[in-house]
This record gives structure tokens, sequence and C-alpha cells, in this order.
């Protein structure tokens, strides 16, 4: 009997092995950033090695490595990760159901017995002794772990698909806090640059005013416009104050860091991975995590209700045992042994249970009608997000030229009436025109440059190709 039941678990083991493979449930995982390192995919990969935290060299910090702090230390990608390994280890648990169990007992026992007969007592003490070994194996049920384990194996892929949905969200506030920065240092550059010029404008009048050949209320005009630049650019500071914060939480740094940016605008990231819209929609149709993980919600409703809908069926299982009890007695009496073996096969066949099975499949029914509609919404979500980044970059774009040359007619026409006003023949008012209008062609350029690198970017995660290559050339 004993070589019996040890053949019994090596057979289990070898014949469970073809269906059960535990590197399998790690498969996915092995793609998976652990916490501390950037996601291993190929291009979210900037080093498998995590920045230190705490500490950012000197100088302006680039796009790049803000991007790489943020994923390495932002909660919201170890969320993710930790999703994954739970979702893994719930794979493992389903495929476990395909394996036999085997359990063993040990016991020892003291005993006493008193005997009274004939008006004597007698006394009786012994040790008892009992061991057990215990196998049992589900053999067949009809699919309904096939259906559990497909279940898991898909809510591990939206798991995946959720944790690279997740890594580009933190890669797109991220660099969206970069690029707030990277504004608010340019409109604090441009309130400098109006409070310098308003500056030499009221210095101008001040002058003519004493030579006594301006009036005062030129001279109170400059210097209304040169205290509403000082304002401004306080102001200014303000903001980018508040950036600076903004950008040190998101790469794990103290708000209190002065984080700084490079000033550069000139150097604009290509935008080749722009297709026509219907080569774009079909790409973000294939490729965005949260339609991945959309889709593998979907079959993971329909495993569980497959597997609901088998839970009708019977089950075979194999079971066998092998136990020894003993007793020593302490008194004449032959001590006793006694040995139990078996082994048997188990038809279980369920009739009724208060339709509880009924409502558990009508419940999984429910469950695919709405992970169905569910995906057939991020559908459309995702198709509008891409149409709408599509023409908002082409707006941009535009718009982006547009400032450029408005900025150098402003540019030009702030030195004419400089000039004009310099020489006796300009007016004060056409003076501050000028200059409010330098002002807002200047203000109109950054957040042109601001609302073209973001809306880029946008439309990249609308692709669900956002990565290092998203942000090259920064």
């Amino acid at each position: 009997m004993k070589r019996l039941l040890i053949s019994l678990v090596l057979l289990a083991v070898w014949s469970s092995a073809l269906a059960f493979d535990p590197l399998a449930s790690e498969a996915r995982l092995a793609a998976l950033p652990p916490p501390g390192q950037v996601p291993l995919d190929a291009e979210l990969v900037g080093g498998p090695e995590c920045p230190a935290p705490g500490f950012v060299g000197g100088g302006p910090i680039s796009l790049a490595e803000v991007v790489k702090r943020a994923l390495c230390h932002d909660p919201r990608t170890r969320q993710a990760w930790a999703e994954s390994r739970l979702q893994a280890a719930r794979l493992g648990l389903a495929r476990a159901a395909y394996l036999p169990t085997l359990n063993a007992s040990l016991s020892r026992a003291r005993t006493g017995q008193t005997i009274a007969q004939g008006g004597s007592t007698a006394r009786n003490d012994g040790t008892s002794r009992i061991s057990q070994l215990e196998l049992g194996w589900n053999l067949f049920d009809f699919g309904q772990r096939e259906a559990n384990v497909e279940s898991a194996r898909q809510t591990l892929q939206a798991a995946v698909a959720s944790q690279d949905l997740g890594v580009q969200t933190v890669f797109l506030d991220a660099a969206n806090a970069y690029f707030a920065l990277l504004a608010a240092q340019g409109e604090l550059a441009v309130a400098r640059e109006v409070e310098r010029i308003n500056l030499q404008s009221f210095m101008a009048a001040e002058a003519k005013h004493a030579a006594g050949v301006g009036d005062l209320t030129s001279k109170l005009q400059t210097q209304t416009a040169f205290a509403q630049a000082i304002l401004a650019r306080v102001r200014a500071e303000g903001a980018v104050r508040n950036a600076q914060g903004r950008l040190a939480v998101s790469v794990g740094e103290s708000p209190e860091r002065p984080l700084s940016v490079d000033a550069d605008d000139a150097r604009l990231p290509d935008t080749d991975f722009v297709k026509g819209v219907a080569d774009m929609l079909e790409l973000a149709q294939q490729a965005h995590p949260e339609l991945r993980a959309a889709r593998a919600r979907l079959e993971a409703a329909r495993a569980r209700s497959n597997a609901a809908g088998r839970a009708y069926l019977p089950t075979l299982s194999l079971s066998a045992s092998r136990s020894y009890t003993g007793r020593d007695l302490a008194a004449a009496a032959p001590d006793i042994a006694q040995r139990d073996n078996s082994v048997a096969l188990q038809l279980a066949v369920p009739i009724f249970d208060g339709f509880a099975r009924h409502y558990q499949v009508r419940a999984a029914e429910a469950d695919v009608d709405l992970a169905r509609a569910d995906l057939k919404s991020v559908e459309q979500r995702v198709a509008l997000e891409v149409w709408q980044a599509f023409q908002s970059l082409q707006s941009e774009t535009e718009a982006l030229s547009s400032t450029e040359k408005l900025l150098g007619f402003a540019t030009k026409s702030l030195e004419v009436a400089q000039g004009r006003f310099k020489a006796g023949v300009g007016s004060t008012l056409e003076l501050l025109e000028a200059q409010r209008a330098m002002a807002d062609a200047a203000q109109q350029r950054i957040n042109a440059l601001a609302n073209w690198r973001a809306t880029r970017l946008r439309l990249a995660t609308s692709l669900g190709r956002i990565g290092f290559w998203s942000v090259a050339g920064q």
C-alpha cells in the first residue's frame, strides 16, 4: 500500500505538471517593473537602475531625467506593480487546483482507564499513537478549473495593461509638470523684460519732464505702466515657485527643492509619429493600454461565466489514505495495533442548492454585458481622444508659426515707438500700446510653445505609444 500511495503521488505531480506551469504565471511579470526600477519596456528604459532619491544634481534638470525619476518614485507605479503581482499570485492559485493535495497527521496521547469489578478496581494506563497520510486529487470537472485559470490569466493581462496605462499617466503628468515650469520660467523672463522696458520708458519720460519738454501726464502714465510691470513680475515669480514645487514632488523631492529647466525653446521634438487620422485610430485601437485592459476584462468575465455554467456538472476525484493506530497498555493485556488503507474514486453530482448556481450564472452573464459595454465605451473615448488631440496639434502648430511672426512684428513696432518717443515725435499712448502689444505677443508665444508640447504628448499618449522617444530633442 505504501508503494501504491507513493506511485499515486508521483503520477499526480507528473501529470499535473503538464497542465500547471508555475513559470507561466510569472512570465508576464518578468516584463513588469519592480519597485525602485524603471519599467523594463523597450521604449521606456532609460537605465535599469533608478536615480537615488533625495538628490538632483546642480543645473537645469532635463525632461528625460524628470520622467525617469517620476517613474521610479511615484506611488502609482508601485501600486500598479503590486496589483500585477497580486493577479499573478491569483493565477498561480487557480492553476494549483490541478495539483493533488497530500496531508499527513501525527498524534500521541496518554490514556488512563479505571475498571471496577466485584468490589475491586483496576487501573489500566497506556499510550496511543495515530499516524495518517491522505491524498486527494480532483481528476475531472468538465472544464471548471480550466475556466477559472483562463479568468485569472485574463485578469492578469488586464492588470499588466493597466500598469502600462499607469506608467503612461505618470509619464504624462511628469512631462506636464516640466512644461509648466518651462512656461512659468518663460513668463518670468518676459515679465522681467517688460519691466525693464517700462523702466526705460519711465526714465525717459521723467528726464523729458525734468528738462521741461515733457508733460506730467506722460510721466505718470509711464510710471503707472512700470508699477504694473513690477506687479506682473512678482506674480510670475510666484508662479515659478509653484511650478518648481509641483515638479519637485513629481520626481520624489521636497517641494522646497529649487529646480530649474532648460529655457531654450528652440529645440522642438519631432512629429514623425503623426500619420493620417485613420492610421492613428487603427494604431490606438491596437496599442492603447486602456483598450487592452478592457478587452482582457471582457475575456475574464466570459471565462467566469463559463465556469459558472459548468458548476452544474459533476466532478470526479481520487482519494487515498493510509493510517496507523497503536496503543501500548501498561497492564498484561496485549498491545493494540491497527492499520487502515483505502483508495476510492468519488463522483459528486450537484442536484439542488437552492438556486444558488442559477443566480451565479445570471450574475456572470450580467458581468459579461457590463464588460462588453465598458469596452465599447473605452473604444469610443480613445477614438475621440485621438481625433481631438490630432486636431488640436494641427491648430497649435499653426498657432506656433503665427505667434513667432506676431512676436517679431510687435518687437519691431516697439523699437519704432521707442525711437519716436525719444525723438519727441511719438506720443506716450503710442509707446505704451507698443509695449503692451509686445508683452502680449511674447506671452502668446510662450503659451503656444507650452500648448504645442503638451498637445503633442497627449496625442502620443492617446495612441498608446508614449515613451522616452517622445521627449527626445528636449
